[in-house]
């Protein structure tokens, strides 16, 4: 019985060392502000459109604006809307400038639809990817 316990706890400890997997992912698409986009699809610019009373109003760097004020920013996966939209861990307004630009970020996915940033690339006018800083985490 010793033998067997002996067995099964090593056979455990060799399992919990061993499958330790950070989840790696590279996602790659477009910055969005995830408020506005989750309101109306075609947010999904720096340029939005919001309701004020019975009218529909252009909010031109709305989604800039909204990053800088801390609000979630996310990536929708290949520019498309409808497509899957990944929430960024990390500090919105490190993104504000970047809003609407190409991206490319690797990092740890802890969550299904989240993506914590470990490099984060953007696509400069060019057409060339530039890896840019992002604020840390508390």
């Amino acid at each position: 019985m010793k033998t067997i316990f002996s067995l099964m706890l090593a056979a455990f400890l060799f399992v919990g060392f061993t499958s330790e997997k950070t989840n790696q992912v590279t996602v790659k698409g477009k910055l969005i502000d995830t408020k506005c986009y989750g309101m109306m699809h075609d947010n999904h610019t720096n340029d939005h459109m919001v309701k004020k009373g019975d009218k529909m109003m252009k909010m031109p760097s709305c989604a800039t604006a909204c990053a800088g004020m801390g609000i979630p920013v996310g990536v929708l996966e290949d520019s498309k809307p409808g497509n899957d939209v990944h929430v960024v861990i990390a500090p919105a307004g490190t993104f504000a400038e970047h809003m609407d630009k190409e991206v490319r970020i690797t990092g740890e996915a802890p969550y299904a639809g989240s993506i914590m940033p470990g490099k984060v690339e953007v696509k400069n006018d060019k057409g060339k990817w530039v890896e840019v800083e992002v604020a840390g985490m508390m």
